[in-house]
């Protein structure tokens, strides 16, 4: 490992030691060892003293440093798990025989409907009109009221014209009726819109709202004025 010091703090100012009066034709005074002594101790003091300063000061290349330097995140309370959501809700799964001779023509069967929201929604045919697409030419354009309440299915009919039922119980118009978990819920047609009801449970993570939401923002700040 190489080391990078900085050299500065390696020079020091050293006063040089007074001459002595001894004559040239003299031999070596004990002054002179003397200061010869002292300075080579000085020397040699300095140079343990810049040792010394430097040991702490020493700085690691930045490649070097990247490659074996981590960073750690310290918290007091631990490690906090995203936030999220237990949201229950239901579940139509069709369950008919896909028969379509009764219409005339061929119909494709339809999907299974997940319900979450608490809100209520319209199921029927017609896309601009129905929340909850079925289409089936014997469900109405607007054929039911569905409502995802309390951790309770709710079910009204709106005066279809082949009505909404319950397994073999048909919904009075403008009442609403709890869906038991397991039952059969049929809208107008037990061939093709037919249905069996199950209770479900999910998980839904709030992180992905607010990564689109910080997006949404850095992008707006950064966006070129007009």
């Amino acid at each position: 490992m190489e080391a990078i010091v900085g050299k500065s703090l390696c020079y020091a100012k050293i006063c040089k030691p007074e001459r002595s009066c001894c004559s040239p034709s003299s031999s070596i005074s004990p002054t002179i060892l003397q200061c010869k002594v002292s300075m080579f101790g000085y020397e040699s003091g300095r140079k343990v003293e810049c040792m010394r300063m430097i040991k702490p000061l020493i700085l690691f290349p930045d490649h070097e440093r990247n490659n074996k330097v981590g960073v750690v995140y310290a918290s007091s309370e631990g490690e906090a798990s995203p936030a999220s959501n237990v949201v229950q809700g239901w579940l139509l799964e069709p369950v008919g025989d896909g028969d379509w001779k009764h219409i005339g023509f061929k119909v494709a069967m339809p999907g299974a409907y997940e319900i979450l929201s608490s809100d209520e929604m319209v199921i029927g045919r017609q896309a601009g009109k129905a929340d909850i697409v079925i289409p089936v030419a014997t469900v109405s354009g607007m054929h039911a009221r569905i409502q995802n309440k309390q951790g309770s299915l709710l079910i009204s009919d709106l005066d279809s014209t082949n009505g909404t039922y319950i397994n073999e119980t048909r919904v009075v118009p403008g009442t609403k009726a709890v869906v038991p978990p397991g039952s059969l819920l049929t809208f107008g047609d037990n061939h093709l819109a037919i249905f069996r009801v199950s209770k479900i449970e999910k998980t839904v993570s709030n992180e992905p709202e607010e990564s689109q939401e910080k997006t949404e923002i850095e992008t707006t700040e950064v966006a070129p004025q007009p």
